[in-house]
């Protein structure tokens, strides 16, 4: 290959390189799944609940990401679909993080284990509580489900939710904005938006995450 060629191409085919380690890395639970859990695990206590996650990128080679938390009577547990999180207590199957308590929920929404910037994504998150029998649907439904192709996160949970009863207008799609705007047309869910992870002390730079701002923007909320 002619040398000039080759200093065109390189650089190039080492971005493709590094592109692909963060989005395995970020939205993939193909390799996941070693691990055997019996049962949901923990319990917890109040109502049945569903908390619907979006993830907008504020930084670089951050993908846009969304997930499922799910408290049911037989348990609490995240559906994750194609994505990845620190496992370091080995509660994930697939793409079914198991006995969540209230600390791992919140490290999990808020990205606490993940070592970027403060405000490295925006989080969109959809809070409802409903009838037992229908956060008990959604429990297996998760755990039932095969692993989930790179980058199905939002199909994965926007399908789940469609077979839902009272969540049939919910429509399957691949794009993360457009079930944003599903959500934000309901009138029965609580809705926040924060940047995660929150401001803290000791946090790591994140290196080459900050040689480009990430170009997928999730619209606005509605007013």
């Amino acid at each position: 290959m002619d040398r000039r060629l080759r200093m065109i191409l390189q650089p190039g085919l080492i971005l493709i390189a590094l592109s692909s380690l963060v989005v395995l890395a970020s939205c993939s639970g193909l390799f996941l799944g070693a691990n055997e859990i019996s049962g949901p695990g923990y319990l917890g206590g109040g109502p049945s609940k569903l908390k619907i996650a979006i993830y907008q990128p504020n930084r670089a080679f951050l993908i846009p990401h969304t997930s499922l938390v799910i408290h049911a009577p037989d348990g609490h547990i995240i559906y994750d679909p194609s994505g990845w999180t620190p496992d370091k207590e080995k509660r994930r199957v697939a793409d079914v993080i198991y006995s969540v308590t209230p600390e791992r929920e919140k490290k999990f929404l808020l990205r606490e284990e993940f070592h970027v910037r403060p405000g490295a994504w925006d989080l969109y998150l959809f809070e409802v509580e409903l009838p037992d029998d229908v956060a008990l649907t959604a429990s297996v439904l998760a755990r039932k489900r095969p692993i989930a192709p790179i980058g199905a996160c939002v199909f994965g949970v926007s399908s789940l939710l469609h077979r839902l009863p009272g969540f049939e207008d919910i429509q399957p799609r691949l794009l993360p904005g457009r079930l944003l705007r599903q959500l934000q047309a309901r009138n029965d869910l609580t809705y926040t938006r924060q940047s995660v992870p929150v401001r803290r002390a000791g946090w790591q730079r994140d290196g080459l995450l900050t040689v480009a701002r990430a170009r997928y923007r999730l619209p606005a909320p509605a007013r």
